[in-house]
């Protein structure tokens, strides 16, 4: 029950941090596409090498960042204890979090300067990339548990009740 509600715990503080993010940057985002923060209302030219070398640093993070979280879980050695399981999970996903965060930032400030629809997109593209940032208990609670345990639980049922039908016909023999 200790276990498991520590893990609850850092469930909802990851979320917290991936809800207010969000929220932060939506806002940021909605403040200059409407211009109501009147900074860079008439859009200043942005040299087309600093635009390039902005759509090059998010083509690098984006996949770096998914695959870097995904990297540390895999090589994370199982099972682990709770507290240990729950700060590699946590420190993972903050800088999986933070760094496509950061990129975002850049694509909404350089939206905001030169108005270039480049920035615009690549910002909704990095929006829609969250969506595969959200914390997830199911992967948190897999860090503590045997590998086999882990397998049965990601496996579909129609694919367990094959599994026991054949353990069943093979015991039967």
């Amino acid at each position: 029950m200790k276990n498991s509600n520590r893990l609850e715990n850092n469930i909802k503080l990851l979320k917290g941090h991936y809800y207010i993010n969000i929220i932060f940057l939506a806002v940021i985002f909605l403040l200059f596409v409407f211009s109501l923060i009147p900074l860079f209302t008439d859009g200043k030219a942005v040299s087309v090498t600093l635009e390039r070398y902005a759509i090059m640093v998010t083509i690098i993070v984006i996949p770096a960042s998914l695959k870097f979280f995904a990297h540390q879980l895999k090589k994370a050695t199982r099972p682990l204890k709770t507290t240990i399981a729950a700060e590699k999970y946590k420190s993972a996903y903050f800088l999986r979090l933070y760094s496509i965060s950061a990129v975002t930032l850049m694509h909404i400030i350089l939206f905001a300067i030169s108005r270039n629809m480049n920035s615009f997109w690549f910002t909704v593209v990095l929006f829609i990339v969250f969506f595969f940032c959200k914390p997830s208990y199911i992967e948190l609670e897999n860090l503590t548990e045997e590998p086999d345990k882990e397998q049965e639980r990601q496996s579909y049922p129609e694919q367990r009740q094959e599994e026991q039908i054949v353990t069943e016909e093979e015991q039967e023999k």
